[in-house]
């Protein structure tokens, strides 16, 4: 392999901040092609056989890509971390490097983003590096190459055999783990955790492998702090530069948000206080000694008076400033850093766990960060902007990436950025009793410093966590109470992030506060009273949570499709084949899975056993299932954004799946939509209607308004017999203050006194339905009731109330009816959009969970209910997007509804069927 000037793909600007990562200068090559895999056997020296791939990559990755394993492959699964597997790479100096015929001389640096786990690194024959943790940037500084014939080997040690070796016992056990002594390693744990991750332990080089030459001038790395000084009304950028030889004269560095713009030029770093040499440049802290040896730094301040604020998009727009290298010579400017302003702030006042944003409370909500590709552990850099655009599009507003998972590419944080969704950031520490020696402290120490090196100038990132239930776990265990808040986290990690980032929140552990960690009503807490731990429904208000930062976890049934990727599952009777229940997480050692946890909310709607559906009418159970995590996500996000609610924050774990099948996902393992994830979405819309059963005080209707103005607005009512005999109506009015709630009992909209939810039992139920729709302002609602008596159809002409809920009584899906008059026909195909179909639903009773059956096509919103005599338009798009100049799949579309046996089944639109 010869190598080109061609750098690595690079993250989007902005994602940079590290070190030597996200600046593309051309010194930097990334070594890609031409690399060779092979597993060694027991008593070899090396292996016998080499596969040739196509970038270094997991083993695992390797492998299926090449298709000699699989996930899915009979047998029991294969342990990588038992086996040694060896990479190499034959490469030779870029052609235009001085020395002789043998010799390209340097200084280089070779870099190695991420080695999982034991890693030996050999170059030309020579050992030149141990790497013992896979979360560390490591580096070599290399005086000369070869000219020609250079080999790279990358021996990767059995981590099993490591963890055979005799070590003190932990204080406590973590039951998700099969080895308790991975706490002694820093790597994941994703691959080796048998409840709920595929087995693949990630082996291998999992980031990027680079050459960087050091031979000419050139900027070799950038570090971005921006910072807003909210007292000053100050947005500040401090810019740390690397480059080999000085910087540039004339080269400025610029700020730019439209026709504004403000400059200034790197002056040198200041010396490190008592150096031997007083020129001596101060050392990064994340950064490798050979990273940094042979550079000098530069620095420099960039203050932009009363900047535009960055806000979550649920909040406002997340405003960022384009950072910039300006040359001398008037060439085009050097993207390094997109930055945005605010001040975040985790406020703990009276027990709490509260993100405060530019001073304004914010509801977080959002999911648990999964890796997109299970074996890879990262996305390409280009995926992330549509993976956040779909988060940004479900109304989330913060996600977290769990000390379970691994630290995500900068090009994430970079989409994050730019789709105004915070990240709330557990370091990689998970549940265990760690280490509290001196050497296992200073690789914790460098793979902080590393991480916040990287991360600088985010300002999607929120919160630093220290871990994930590491206090959970021991108090839960029955460690004594001094081993609940290890030092590591509470002291030295604790300092080295507020020194480093104070613009960051720090929070110890991801369940922290009260009388125990776990407690549920003070700080955060990992909060499973509805869901694992089977609580009546209305515990989600009544316990109190003030911050879930996991929550609300069952077996999430995805789309038929997505089961027909699951080998050996019929789709007749699929939850019976061994392989459904393969798929389904679970807790070790526990006597039950969460298919059995979302069947008891299941038979909590339904008002009696769905285990006999299993057997009777599995598509129906099927239907109820995935309906079943729809509501019960939906209602709890309700009762925790009520006006009474004192929780701030409420995240589902997990986001997607690792693999096909009912997992904890809200998307399934390639990023489609589960009902799941359409009822978190329609729960978390910046403006929000619930309709909430309070018992003796009735039902009450509960509107969120997180937007920059108040609504003075009108709530209208309506009530239903049987679903669609109505029995009462009224209006009130409704204001809600700019990014505020309020409470309206529905009794004051009626004017008189019913016992709307039968709490008082005084005789037969007074109504089977409740239908409440915010309106803007009285007009519209005038103008929609007039509509309404023209029919559904004239009524969706008209300006859409700005919410709308819907209650039923309980036990309303005991009975389903043969009919409800649903109706439904596809509108004409939008030449602006040929490669979408919309279609007007109506009906006559209310549609209880509307979904549709299509082999081809997919609803951008379902499992919902349609209130009687309402009518509603779909939007479909294809659920595999085809090929460019491809035809479109066959319309075959079926409406059902949960309350009815009635099956409608969609003509197919007017126009070119099958065109793109």
């Amino acid at each position: 392999m010869t190598l080109a000037s061609r750098p690595p793909e690079a993250a989007p600007a902005g994602a940079g901040a590290g070190v030597g990562v996200g600046v593309s200068t051309g010194l930097r090559v990334a070594l890609e092609a031409g690399w060779l895999l092979g597993a060694v056997a027991p008593g070899e020296d090396g292996p016998r056989d080499w596969r040739a791939i196509a970038s270094p990559m997991p083993v695992a990755a390797a492998l299926a890509e090449a298709g000699a394993w699989s996930l899915d492959a009979d047998g029991p699964p294969r342990d990588f971390d038992a086996e040694t597997w060896h990479y190499r790479l034959d490469f030779d100096a870029p052609a235009d490097a001085a020395g002789d015929a043998d010799t390209a001389e340097g200084p280089w640096v070779l870099g190695f983003d991420g080695l999982a786990t034991l890693c030996e690194v050999w170059l030309n024959g020579e050992r030149r590096l141990d790497s013992h943790g896979m979360f560390r940037r490591r580096c070599l500084r290399l005086p000369a190459l070869r000219r020609r014939g250079n080999r790279l080997e990358l021996r990767f040690r059995p981590l099993a055999a490591a963890l055979a070796e005799r070590r003190p016992r932990p204080r406590w056990r973590v039951p998700m783990l099969v080895q308790q002594q991975l706490r002694w390693f820093r790597t994941t744990l994703v691959g080796r955790t048998p409840g709920w991750s595929p087995a693949a332990a990630p082996v291998g080089p999992w980031r990027g492998v680079w050459l960087e030459r050091r031979d000419r001038p050139g900027l070799v790395g950038c570090r971005v702090d921006a910072r807003l000084d909210a007292v000053a009304d100050v947005g500040r950028v401090q810019v740390r530069l690397r480059t080999v030889g000085p910087w540039p004269a004339g080269d400025r560095l610029r700020l730019r948000l439209g026709d504004r713009q403000v400059e200034a030029c790197p002056h040198p770093a200041a010396a490190v206080a008592g150096a031997a040499d007083a020129a001596a440049p101060a050392r990064d802290p994340g950064a490798d000694a050979a990273e940094t040896d042979g550079t000098q730094a530069w620095e420099a301040t960039l203050e932009w008076p009363a900047p535009a604020r960055w806000w979550p998009h649920t909040h406002g727009e997340p405003v960022l400033y384009a950072l910039e290298r300006v040359p001398a010579d008037g060439g085009a400017p050097q993207p390094l850093a997109r930055v945005g302003f605010r001040q975040v702030v985790l406020d703990s006042t009276d027990g709490g766990c509260t993100l405060r944003v530019n001073g304004e409370a914010v509801f977080a909500r959002g999911a648990c960060w999964v890796p997109a590709d299970a074996l890879r552990l990262h996305a390409a850099p280009h995926a992330y902007a549509p993976l956040l655009a779909q988060v940004r599009a479900a109304g989330m507003n913060l996600l977290r990436v769990p000390g379970t998972m691994v630290y995500e590419h900068p090009a994430f944080y970079a989409a994050c950025d730019a789709a105004g969704v915070m990240v709330w950031q557990d370091l990689m520490f998970a549940s265990m009793d760690y280490p509290d020696d001196a050497a296992f402290a200073a690789e914790v120490a460098q793979e902080v410093a590393q991480q916040l090196d990287d991360w600088g100038g985010h300002a999607s990132l929120a919160v630093v966590c220290g871990n994930s239930e590491v206090a959970q776990q021991a108090a839960m265990w029955g460690a004594p109470r001094e081993a609940w808040s290890p030092p590591l986290f509470e002291q030295a990690i604790a300092a080295q992030v507020r020194a480093a980032r104070p613009g960051l929140a720090w929070w110890p552990s991801s369940a922290q506060g009260g009388d125990f960690p776990f407690q549920v009503a003070q700080g955060s807490c990992s909060y499973y009273g509805v869901g694992a731990y089977r609580r009546p429904l209305d515990e989600a208000h009544a316990a109190g949570p003030r911050f879930a930062t996991e929550c609300l976890a069952f077996a999430n049934v995805p789309d038929d499709a997505t089961l027909a990727r699951v080998p050996g599952l019929s789709l007749r009777s699929p939850v019976h084949a061994p392989a459904w229940k393969a798929r389904v997480p679970r807790d070790l050692g526990a006597g039950w899975d969460f298919d059995d946890v979302r069947d008891h909310y299941a038979q909590a709607l339904l008002g009696e056993p769905v285990e006999p559906l299993r057997a009777s009418d599995p598509a129906h159970y099927l239907a109820l299932a995935r309906a079943t995590s729809a509501e019960v996500i939906a209602r709890s996000l309700a009762q925790w954004r009520r006006a009474d609610s004192r929780c701030a924050g409420a995240l589902v774990w997990t986001l997607r799946d690792f693999r096909a099948g009912a997992g904890w996902g809200l998307l399934d393992d390639r990023g489609r939509p589960k009902a799941a994830w359409h009822g978190f979405a329609r729960a978390a819309r910046p403006t929000h209607l619930a309709l909430i059963d309070e018992g003796l005080d009735g039902l009450a209707a509960h509107a969120h308004h997180e937007g920059p103005d108040a609504i003075d607005g009108v709530l209208e009512l309506r009530l239903y017999q049987h679903d669609e005999v109505p029995v009462g109506a009224g209006r009130v009015p409704l204001r809600v203050p700019a990014r505020g709630r309020a409470r309206v009992g529905l009794t004051q909209a009626l004017g008189h006194f019913m016992d709307l939810n039968g709490a008082y039992r005084f005789g037969p139920r007074a109504l089977s339905c409740a239908v409440a729709r915010w309106w803007r302002s009285p007009a519209a609602a005038d103008a929609a009731a007039a509509a309404a008596a023209d029919g559904a159809d004239a009524a969706l002409a008209l300006e859409p109330p700005l919410a709308t809920a819907c209650w039923f009584a309980p036990g309303g899906l005991s009975a389903r009816r043969p009919e409800i008059g649903l109706a439904a026909h596809a509108l004409p195909v939008d030449p602006a959009a040929p490669a979408l179909r919309q279609v007007r639903i109506r009906t006559r009773a209310a549609a209880w969970g509307l979904y549709a059956e299509s082999d081809g096509w997919r609803p951008r919103d379902e499992f919902g209910h349609l209130p009687p005599g309402d009518a509603v338009t779909w939007t479909f798009e294809p659920a595999e997007p085809p090929p460019p100049g491809g035809r479109l799949p066959a319309w075959r579309v079926v409406l059902r509804a949960l309350n009815t046996h009635q099956a409608v089944v969609v003509a197919a639109p007017a126009g070119p069927e099958g065109s793109p």
